[in-house]
């Protein structure tokens, strides 16, 4: 089937009771979540455990009501842009099956800020305490990007008091120049205008902000070494990485970024002094110990989702609650159990 429609009948399996009976046959894993068993903390924003769902799956809102009988603490909705738009022409997600991984040239497709700040308001009344919802932003493919920050203001701002957190995609592959905007320059114009419009909020939010595979060395660390002058409250490393399929530009995820990943994950560690949230091939329950292991706070899934099953985020809690003695921060910054629970 066309990965898009499948997704689209994913949805509707969903609807349908398919997360409620997925719940019901991990009864014994949802007790221990409720326990607080792997409860995880970012800053001070509090995690029922530290596994979500990555940005680009839930791009409107429609699954989030849905998510936490599947499983999920959290998810990054969107990512959203001030206005509407369609995206790429079709098709533009892709099946790599033997590399257990997937290329999209997706391009921001999504309903636009306002009607996906509804959908949220909307969902909220359904969500069970606890569950986090963040709000990835982004800029509109025709913005000029010497006016992009202001998009990412426009995104943000139907979100007041909707949202826990919320990340600035500067990252994706699919937006003509946009990860040109990976320096520090731009991230203080984004981080100035994120800080005004929150200055009317009745409370601010943690801003994370999403980098590139690519980024490695010299210019990861040349962010990270500002990290506060940006307000970075945490880092996500990393989005999806740059590649070809059928001579079509997009984004590659999936088993074939796990190293990738892993190495962007241990040098973000190693100089870093806030959380960091680790996505991209995680494509196995050991694989999100590993992760969680190395000291990322939380993990995100997306690809390894597809391809491992609509339960696959439970067997994942249930690895975690059998290894949690193992678990502890690895980084360099604290000596701290990673999960309340071990305190």
């Amino acid at each position: 089937m066309d990965p898009e429609k499948a997704h689209g009948m994913a949805h509707l399996a969903v609807k349908m009771g398919l997360g409620k009976a997925i719940e019901a046959s991990q009864e014994r894993v949802s007790k221990e979540i409720k326990k607080g068993s792997l409860k995880a903390k970012v800053g001070n924003l509090s995690f029922q455990h530290p596994v979500g769902l990555a940005a680009g799956f839930d791009k409107n809102a429609d699954f989030l009501p849905y998510l936490p009988e599947l499983g999920f603490a959290f998810v990054e909705v969107g990512t959203v842009t001030p206005r509407a738009q369609i995206g790429n022409p079709k098709p533009r997600l892709h099946r790599l099956p033997q590399e257990e991984s997937l290329f999209n040239r997706m391009g921001f497709n999504n309903a636009g800020a306002i009607d996906i700040a509804i959908k949220v308001k909307k969902a909220k009344e359904e969500l069970p305490p606890g569950f986090r919802v963040g709000v990835n932003v982004g800029k509109n493919k025709d913005t000029p990007l010497e006016k992009a920050a202001t998009d990412y203001r426009l995104a943000l701002a139907p979100f007041a008091d909707l949202v826990d957190f919320a990340v600035v995609n500067v990252s994706s592959p699919n937006t003509p120049g946009l990860r040109s905007l990976q320096n520090a320059s731009f991230l203080r114009q984004v981080a100035h205008e994120l800080n005004e419009e929150m200055s009317s909020w009745s409370r601010a939010i943690p801003i994370f902000l999403k980098l590139a595979p690519e980024v490695l060395g010299v210019s990861l660390s040349s962010l990270i070494e500002i990290e506060n002058e940006l307000s970075a409250d945490a880092w996500v490393l990393t989005n999806t990485l740059a590649g070809e399929h059928k001579g079509q530009s997009g984004g590659l995820s999936g088993k074939i970024l796990t190293t990738r990943s892993r190495e962007v994950l241990s040098e973000g560690l190693s100089i870093s002094k806030k959380p960091i949230v680790s996505v991209g091939g995680i494509h196995s329950p050991e694989e999100a110990f590993e992760r969680l292991r190395m000291g990322a706070q939380l993990i995100e899934i997306y690809s390894g989702w597809i391809y491992g099953g609509p339960s696959f985020c439970y067997k994942i809690l249930e690895y975690l609650l059998q290894n949690q003695a193992q678990l502890r921060f690895k980084n360099s910054n604290s000596s701290e159990s990673l999960f309340e629970g071990l305190e």
